[in-house]
């Protein structure tokens, strides 16, 4: 698959894993404008294929770089173009969706809805639901502890925890991924990036994105993603 280049802007610290996760591997490659001025660069010298938008702007409306991104002979005319607003915002951005802006979300969105968004768009899948047994080896207070649970989705930069036991956002922690028809667990260190919400997600648990992985850990789990078949539609 080509790849797909990425601008984020101002984009939302409580979505990092997303950025460290899916946008940091192939075929995507994330681009970070630091600042207005050198967001208006980018958007006037470089094609992208999506631009992901954190609002507010500083001292710029989006009305205004909407001309910039969408008008005639724009090097990011056809690029697909998601906003991430505050939900006070929305009324006043509504008018400009199917009219220059692909997907409107809150800030305050999972990670998981915009994940789910950019596959929408791009047609690339963002993670395998798949229930496998892992278990967690984590220090919690001054003792290590461990804990069993399940996946719920799996992808090559992290996992959802099922589970009613919450680890606290930002541990590290050692996992060992049970996986079929190897002998013996994918292991390696994983960091927490977020709870679930249990009534906006419906399900409880942690999602975690992998650090790293012991021997050749990962590639048994890329090739474990590879070869599972496809979800069966509802």
């Amino acid at each position: 698959m080509d790849e797909i280049k990425v601008l984020l802007f101002n984009f939302p610290q409580e979505m990092i894993v997303l950025r460290m996760g899916l946008l940091s591997r192939p075929p995507f490659a994330p681009d970070i404008a630091p600042n207005p001025l050198e967001l208006v660069r980018r958007l006037e010298t470089i094609s992208y294929q999506i631009a992901i938008l954190g609002l507010p702007f500083q001292e710029t409306e989006f009305k205004d770089v909407l001309p910039l991104i969408r008008g005639e002979k724009r090097p990011n005319r056809r690029c697909i173009l998601i906003v991430l607003a505050p939900p006070d915002q929305f009324e006043g951005l509504k008018p400009h969706l199917g009219k220059g802006l692909n997907a409107l979300l809150p800030r305050t969105a999972p990670p998981g809805v915009l994940e789910t968004e950019i596959a929408r768009q791009t047609h690339v899948a963002p993670r395998v639901e798949t229930r496998q047994m892992v278990r967690l080896k984590a220090k919690i207070t001054q003792t290590p502890s461990a804990l069993i649970c399940q996946t719920l989705n799996v992808s090559a930069s992290g996992m959802f925890l099922s589970s009613m036991i919450k680890i606290p956002v930002g541990t590290e922690f050692e996992f060992e991924l049970a996986l079929p028809r190897l002998k013996l667990p994918v292991s390696g260190r994983a960091r927490v990036m977020r709870h679930s919400a249990q009534e906006k997600e419906k399900r409880d648990g942690m999602g975690v994105e992998f650090i790293s992985f012991r021997t050749d850990g990962r590639a048994l789990l890329m090739d474990f993603l590879a070869h599972l078949p496809p979800p069966v539609k509802k």
